[in-house]
C-alpha cells in the first residue's frame, strides 16, 4: 500500500490554491488564455447579479487580468471552444465535456425538469417557431397572462427550459444576457464527441476534474453537488490509485478525513509560487471558493454570500467579495460598480493585511502610509478591480 503524504493546514491550501490559479497562460492570447483556464477548471458559474461584473466574467478575469467579458462570448464562436449547460449550477463548459452532460439530458428527458414543468403542447409549439424561425429568446414568445416571480414562467419559457436542460437546445449566445436557444444539431460543432460515457468513463471523468481543479481533494468534494452518474466515483480512485495518479493524504487538524492529492499537485509543492505575494478579489461564485465546506476546512474561509439574505439579517454585506493575499483569506470587501461616475464604491470592508493589528479602512492614503508590498498589493488589486468593472477609482462610503 502506497504511503500516506502528510500535509500540514498551509501546504493543503497552497495546493489548493495553486491548483485552481497558479498555472500561467502568459505566453498565450486572450481567448486561448480563458479557453485553457476554462479548461483546467471544468466550468464558470453563470450569476445574474450585475452589482459587479458578473462572476463568469469575474473568475476568468481573476486568472488573467488581460481578460475583457468579449472573450467568453468570443469562445461561443466558430470554432467554438465553449458551451452553456449545468455543472453545480448553471455554468459555462469547455466543448469537450459535453458527452459527461448527457446523463444528466437523458435523465431531464424521462422524468421532466424539476424546476421547469411543462406542457407538452408548448414544447411542441416552441419547437416548430425554433425549427422553422431559427434562433429565438424567450421574449420572442408572446405572454400568456400575468408574468409572476422566476417560478412561474410562463409556458414557452418552461418549454424552452425543459428543452435546454434535455438537450434538444442549446444556447448560441447571451446578447444583452438573454439567452438565445437553437436546435442542438445546428448549433453543436460537427467533430464533437457525443458518444454516451458508461459508468467508468463516467467516474473517471469527475475524477479527473478534482484532479486538474482542486489539486487536493476528500471523498465528499468529489462531484460537488451532482447527482448524475456518481455511483462510480470510488471505483475511479482506487483506479487511479493504483496508477499513481492520485495519493492517499492526511491534513493537519482533520485526520479522521480521508484526502486525495494528484501528483501534479504534489510536484507543485516543490516550485516556489508565484504570486505569493499577490492580492486577488475574488468573487462569491470563483471556484476556489464555491463549496463553502471545503474553503472553510482548507483555506480557514468561513464565508456566506449575502444576496440572497434578507438585508435585515446581513452581517456584512449584499455581495462582498473575498480578498486574498496569496492563498491566505485576508478580509471581504462590499464593492458597488458606479458605472454612470465610473466609481467603484467600497461599501464596507474588513481586511487585515500581514502586519495589521485589526482591519485597516480602505482609503487611498491609509494604504500608502503602510509602506509595504503587502498594502501596496491590496491598493493595486483594488485598482485594477475598478479598472475591470469599467471605473476609473474606487473610493470608500463614508
Amino acid at each position: 500500500m502506497s504511503a500516506v503524504v502528510s500535509l500540514s493546514r498551509e501546504d493543503a491550501a497552497r495546493v489548493a490554491f495553486w491548483s485552481s490559479f497558479m498555472p500561467s497562460t502568459n505566453g498565450l492570447d486572450e481567448r486561448a488564455s480563458a479557453r485553457s483556464h476554462l479548461c483546467r477548471l471544468g466550468h464558470v458559474q453563470i450569476d445574474t447579479i450585475s452589482v459587479v461584473e458578473r462572476a463568469h466574467h469575474h473568475v476568468l478575469w481573476s486568472r488573467d487580468c488581460r481578460y475583457s467579458p468579449r472573450v467568453l462570448a468570443s469562445l461561443e464562436e466558430t470554432p467554438r471552444a465553449a458551451f452553456e449547460y449545468w455543472a453545480h449550477a448553471a455554468a459555462y463548459l469547455p466543448m469537450e465535456d459535453y458527452r459527461f452532460c448527457l446523463p444528466r439530458m437523458r435523465r431531464i428527458v424521462a422524468e421532466g425538469h424539476e424546476w421547469f414543468p411543462h406542457d407538452g403542447r408548448a414544447v411542441q409549439w416552441v419547437l416548430d417557431r425554433i425549427k422553422a424561425e431559427g434562433a429565438l429568446r424567450s421574449q420572442d414568445f408572446q405572454s400568456e397572462g400575468a408574468r409572476g416571480p422566476w417560478w412561474d414562467w410562463k409556458p414557452a419559457k418552461a418549454a424552452l427550459e425543459f428543452l435546454f436542460h434535455s438537450g434538444t437546445l442549446m444556447v448560441v449566445g447571451r446578447p444583452g444576457f438573454q439567452k438565445l436557444y437553437d436546435l442542438t444539431e445546428r448549433v453543436l460543432p460537427p467533430e464533437t464527441d457525443t458518444r454516451y460515457p458508461d459508468r467508468a468513463e463516467m467516474a473517471d471523468w469527475y475524477l479527473g476534474r478534482a484532479v486538474t481543479a482542486l489539486g487536493v481533494f476528500a471523498d465528499c468534494d468529489l462531484a460537488y453537488l451532482r447527482k448524475d452518474a456518481t455511483d462510480g466515483l470510488s471505483d475511479a480512485v482506487d483506479r487511479a490509485r493504483e496508477r499513481g495518479a492520485v495519493l492517499e493524504a492526511k491534513v493537519e487538524g482533520d485526520e479522521a478525513r480521508r484526502y486525495w492529492i494528484g501528483q501534479g499537485a504534489m510536484d507543485s509543492m516543490a516550485v516556489p509560487a508565484d504570486g505569493q505575494t499577490s492580492v486577488r478579489i475574488v468573487s462569491p461564485f470563483d471556484n476556489l471558493i464555491i463549496d463553502r465546506r471545503r474553503a472553510k476546512r482548507l483555506l480557514g474561509l468561513d464565508y456566506t454570500v449575502e444576496c440572497y439574505v434578507p438585508a435585515a439579517k446581513r452581517r456584512f454585506g449584499y455581495f462582498a467579495l473575498p480578498v486574498l493575499y496569496g492563498h491566505r483569506p485576508v478580509g471581504l470587501v462590499d464593492c458597488k460598480a458606479e458605472r454612470k461616475d465610473k466609481i467603484l464604491r467600497i461599501v464596507r470592508s474588513s481586511v487585515a493585511m500581514p502586519g495589521d493589528r485589526k482591519a485597516l479602512a480602505l482609503r487611498r492614503s491609509s494604504l500608502a502610509r503602510r509602506g509595504d508590498a503587502a498594502h501596496a498589493a491590496l491598493a493595486r488589486a483594488l485598482d485594477e478591480y475598478a479598472a475591470f468593472n469599467g471605473c476609473s477609482i474606487w473610493e470608500a462610503l463614508g
